[in-house]
């Protein structure tokens, strides 16, 4: 760097254009939890299905249908049906789709009574990612049979970490290839030509970043195509050699064709390139088309297309473009300076245009984006993988830059270039890494939403009468069709009796219901002493009495009587998907807890840049005293660290802010004084062992939690009743907080509310 003064450095020049590129970039990462919801796809979720999960049929219904939430790959979709000893049904009809390709149908043979399992495998036809799970229903003609007990799952087995590694390789050898290129057209050569001098462009790195590109995406295809090849469902027609073959003609396997070509096509002229020393600048563009073709693949094989549309694709192809002219500085600019060291400064120079235009790309293409694939986007930020890896890759990218704006302080110091080009060059791989994971993974906005069961749970009755112990179960006391069953066993041993010959029910209804009483026979089921039936016994809400009436050989009828209390349900609601995130680190937590909030939370960043301005100013009258630039490099950095703190708190209130109707819905259930006992001793079971009997955060639980919990009397009275049933029901975000939506209903969440209302009222 000998014959530059620090005040004239190229060096510093692209570092000046760096350091001013870094509050766009954490202001646009700050955005993207402010920005609003949007619908949202990418990855094929299953949404309905017809019967329902866990369902109870009376008879066994003709097909099945299962719809997503996109298009699925119709010839690599595959449904099967399992009786309940998992051994698959056979007779099963062809599986069909609908004009959308949304709804997945199959046609099903005579089932007997029981439960049955349909397992399901779908491809999207956007993004090739592979979806798999299961769902069960229960054909149960008499009513007496509990509903199934498995689980509704799904899985994207595609999405291994053998296949992020390998689409990792593909993107990362994508990205420096074109970036490569761009250097050399646009900074290289202008400065070689100035100079007078001629030097061939590195073509041999520029084949080899071609066929590391290829050989990764195909890596990946035969990875990501494993579950298609494991069912058996490939297209039969599909080329041997043709890695995207298993995904037959869809809209994902047109795009990565396109994407491999397009790199085979840049290894290959680069290849050409070597062998001609003419025209090297229009073998130079020629390659770069290649690749950006290839690029133009992978975007429209990207999340961004298959929820947004090709206009989205297209602002995932500038993106990819800005990361690779950024990416490629670094590459190019050690491969030119291995060959003419003394040039590095001019080539520099020009360059630094290219990263003011690039660096703005990067970050305004990837806000665009982002709403897309993030749904609730604050919320999915935080409380998910998928968001919090998308706040790793800004956060890296952040640094990256930061790394460049160091050279504006650093440059002066004599600091060897390559070193910091070095760790810029590897923040900037771990970052691709990251952007891997972002298209191999789920994105946040696809997670299905909790749909939360009614707020009446199963009501279960104990008694005994004669020699006989009953236990009589109501799935659902509400108005309208239930399941009723009845347990006669032996008070002593607990076994069933196997003497009961018949058993009734009779429902009194209400006093005051113009209704008169009913008595119904039960039906036996497949084990001896457990009776059933379903029915509309109890059609208006109060209080109701079940005597159940046992009747045994040689014995008179026994009889016992339970008071059975029939509401009204609340209907269910969705909720956010669950908080899969990684929560807040320990560092984080602890500046959480030092910084004050509101605006003094803001105030103290931008006290501290205004401190640097000022040091900054005073360095260029008196010269660069080490005191000075010690204390401007000090306050920048604070300015930062505090900046993040803040803003990642602010992201996180953010994210757990309940949307506008829920904050506004109001208490359904008086406030009485059965309600608030309820609520009180729901809190006592939920809720005290972290935020303590006298809502301090003092709770046994409570230990060692950071971010340290808020006392209720500091929260409560700011919060709407709506914000607080939103609350308890979705958890926090961020914490360990979680949601109590499947474990306490919406009635006993408001009665929560209450309770929470009459202790810290607003």
């Amino acid at each position: 760097m000998t014959g530059l003064t620090p005040r004239t450095s190229p060096i510093r020049i692209a570092s000046r254009a760096r350091f001013a590129l870094l509050p766009i970039l954490l202001a646009g990462s700050v955005a993207l939890g402010a920005v609003e919801p949007a619908d949202v796809a990418a990855h094929a979720e299953l949404v309905s299905s017809d019967p329902a999960a866990n369902s109870t049929l009376p008879a066994a219904p003709e097909r099945v249908r299962l719809t997503f939430t996109e298009a699925v790959d119709p010839s690599s979709a595959s449904v099967r049906l399992l009786d309940a000893r998992q051994a698959e049904v056979a007779g099963l009809g062809e599986v069909r789709t609908d004009g959308a390709g949304t709804t997945v149908s199959v046609d099903l043979p005579e089932l007997e009574p029981g439960v049955y399992t349909v397992a399901y495998q779908v491809t999207s036809a956007v993004d090739g990612h592979v979806t798999s799970g299961i769902l069960a229903f229960l054909v149960d003609p008499t009513g007496t049979q509990p509903a199934p007990g498995v689980s509704s799952e799904s899985d994207t087995p595609s999405s291994s970490l053998e296949a992020t590694v390998a689409r990792w390789v593909g993107l990362a050898s994508a990205l420096a290839l074109a970036g490569v290129i761009i250097f050399w057209l646009l900074a290289a050569r202008p400065a070689l030509a100035d100079a007078g001098r001629r030097l061939r462009a590195p073509w041999v790195a520029i084949v080899v970043a071609g066929l590391l590109a290829a050989g990764g995406l195909t890596a990946y295809l035969i990875l990501a195509a494993r579950p298609i090849l494991g069912a058996g469902t490939a297209p039969a027609d599909a080329f041997p050699l043709d890695p995207a073959g298993p995904f037959g003609t869809t809209q994902f396997a047109i795009a990565m064709r396109l994407a491999l070509l397009g790199m085979v096509a840049a290894a290959l002229l680069g290849v050409a390139g070597l062998g001609f020393w003419r025209h090297e600048r229009a073998w130079l563009t020629a390659t770069l088309l290649a690749a950006c073709a290839g690029l133009a693949g992978m975007s429209f094989a990207g999340h961004a297309a298959a929820t947004g549309g090709p206009l989205y694709a297209v602002f995932d192809l500038l993106h990819l473009l800005g990361v690779a002219a950024w990416v490629g500085t670094l590459i190019g600019l050690g491969l030119f300076a291995w060959n003419a060291r003394d040039l590095t400064a001019s080539a520099l120079r020009r360059h630094s245009r290219v990263a003011l235009a690039a660096a703005p790309v990067v970050v305004l293409t990837g806000i665009a984006n982002s709403p897309l694939v993030l749904g609730i986007a604050a919320r999915d930020l935080v409380a998910s993988d998928y968001g919090n890896l998308l706040l790793a890759k800004a956060l890296l990218v952040a640094v990256a830059l930061g790394i460049g704006a160091a050279n504006h302080f650093l440059i002066r110091r004599d600091v060897a270039v390559p070193a910091l080009l070095g760790a810029e060059l590897l923040i900037g791989a771990v970052a691709v890494l990251a952007a891997a994971g972002l298209v191999t993974g789920q994105p946040a906005g696809s997670r299905p939403p909790v749909l939360t069961r009614s707020a009446i749970g199963a009501a279960h009755l104990y008694g005994t009468t004669g020699e006989s112990a009953v236990h009589a179960a109501v799935n659902l006391p509400s108005p309208g069709p239930q399941r009723y069953q009845v347990a006669v066993t032996d008070p002593q041993t607990g076994a069933y009796r196997s003497d009961v010959q018949r058993v009734f029910l009779r429902f009194v209804p209400p006093r005051g219901a113009e209704l008169a009483e009913e008595r119904v026979q039960l039906e036996p089921s497949n084990d001896a002493g457990l009776w059933g039936t379903a029915g509309a016994y109890t059609p208006v809400i109060g209080q109701w009495e079940l005597e159940v009436i046992v009747r045994r050989a040689g014995e008179l009828d026994e009889s016992v009587s339970f008071p059975l209390d029939v509401v009204e349900p609340l209907p269910p609601q969705q909720v956010p998907p669950p908080d899969t995130g990684t929560g807040v680190p320990v560092p984080l937590a602890l500046l959480w807890a030092v910084l004050p909030g509101g605006v003094a939370g803001w105030g103290l960043p931008a006290g501290l840049l205004v401190l640097a301005a000022v040091a900054f100013a005073l360095g260029r009258r008196s010269g660069p005293a080490h005191g000075v630039a010690f204390a401007r490099a000090t306050a920048v950095v604070l300015a930062i660290v505090i900046g993040l703190g803040v803003g990642s708190r602010e992201l996180v209130s953010a994210a757990n802010a309940p949307p506008a109707d829920e904050a506004a819905q109001s208490n359904p259930v008086e406030p009485d004084a059965e309600s608030i006992d309820r609520g009180e001793g729901l809190y006592a079971a939920n809720c005290v062992a972290c935020h303590g009997a006298d809502g301090a955060g003092d709770g046994p639980a409570a230990s060692g939690i950071l971010p340290p919990l808020a006392p209720l009397a500091e929260r409560v009275p700011d919060m709407t009743d709506g914000a607080l049933a939103y609350r308890i029901a979705v958890g926090t975000a961020g914490t360990r907080m979680p949601a109590f939506a499947a474990t306490i209903s919406e009635r006993d969440r408001w009665d929560i509310v209450n309770y929470l209302r009459s202790r810290w009222p607003r």
